[in-house]
C-alpha cells in the first residue's frame, strides 16, 4: 500500500482505464494496480500504478471528465437520474435514502443539491 503519492477514486480510475470499478478492484487485489491509503473508508488507486499498467498493456488512459456541475443550486430527480447515468427514477432514491446524495421537497417534488451530485461523481 503506498501512503504518499496521487491517488484517484475507483471510480476515476475504471473512467481512465475503460474499465468497470469491479475490474479495477479485481486487478488492484491480483497486484497489477497499487492501492493508495483510503480516504474517507473508499478505495484509491495509485496514480503511477494506473500510468505503468496502461503502458504495460499498450493502452492510452483516458481523460477524466471534469463534471459540469456547479457548487450552487439544485437538479431534479429526473436531472440527477441523467447526469449520474442511472436508468431509473429508482436509484436517485436509493441514492438519497443511504445519504449519498442530499435532497429536499420543493412544492412536491424532489430537488437534489447540485453540490451532493458533484460529490458523488468525484467520489468525495
Amino acid at each position: 500500500m503506498i501512503i504518499n503519492s496521487k491517488a484517484v477514486s475507483l471510480t476515476e480510475a475504471a473512467t481512465m482505464l475503460g474499465m468497470t470499478e469491479v475490474e479495477v478492484l479485481r486487478l488492484a487485489q491480483y497486484g497489477y494496480l497499487e492501492q493508495s491509503k483510503p480516504e474517507d473508508g473508499k478505495t484509491r488507486v495509485s496514480l503511477h500504478s494506473l500510468e505503468r499498467y496502461a503502458h504495460r498493456n499498450g493502452t492510452a488512459l483516458q481523460e477524466v471528465p471534469k463534471p459540469s456541475v456547479g457548487l450552487a443550486g439544485s437538479f431534479t430527480v429526473a436531472e440527477t437520474m441523467t447526469k449520474l447515468s442511472l436508468r431509473t427514477e429508482v436509484a436517485v432514491h436509493r441514492l438519497m435514502q443511504a445519504g449519498k446524495l442530499s435532497a429536499r421537497m420543493d412544492k412536491g417534488t424532489y430537488k437534489v443539491d447540485a453540490g451532493s451530485v458533484r460529490n458523488y461523481i468525484l467520489g468525495a
